[in-house]
């Protein structure tokens, strides 16, 4: 699954761009007690916490839990595009 985030931390701030990864999702989806398939939809929540998840990653210095990360950033933004491949074949690679 890759999603293609669109992320601000402050209204007027530059819009960075920002990809999830398998790493990221299963890690949601371990700290969170969620499941992609679970059919509860993708929310603020969890726009929220692969933002976090992927700008830890990178090395940014962040609090320990992303609601922490969203209490001392309220303004920050987050918006998502799906780039999964509905219908991947074998030798397909990975579009961005």
């Amino acid at each position: 699954m890759r999603m293609k985030l669109f992320f601000t931390l402050t209204p007027d701030g530059p819009i960075q761009v920002l990809w999830t990864s398998l790493f990221v999702i299963a890690t949601w989806e371990q700290t969170e007690n969620r499941r992609m398939s679970d059919g509860r939809g993708i929310g603020a929540t969890e726009l929220a916490c692969w933002a976090y998840l992927i700008l830890k990653l990178r090395g940014d210095k962040m609090p320990e839990t992303f609601m922490k990360w969203l209490e001392e950033n309220p303004d920050v933004d987050v918006t998502m595009e799906d780039r999964t491949d509905v219908n991947p074949t074998d030798a397909a690679t990975v579009a961005n």
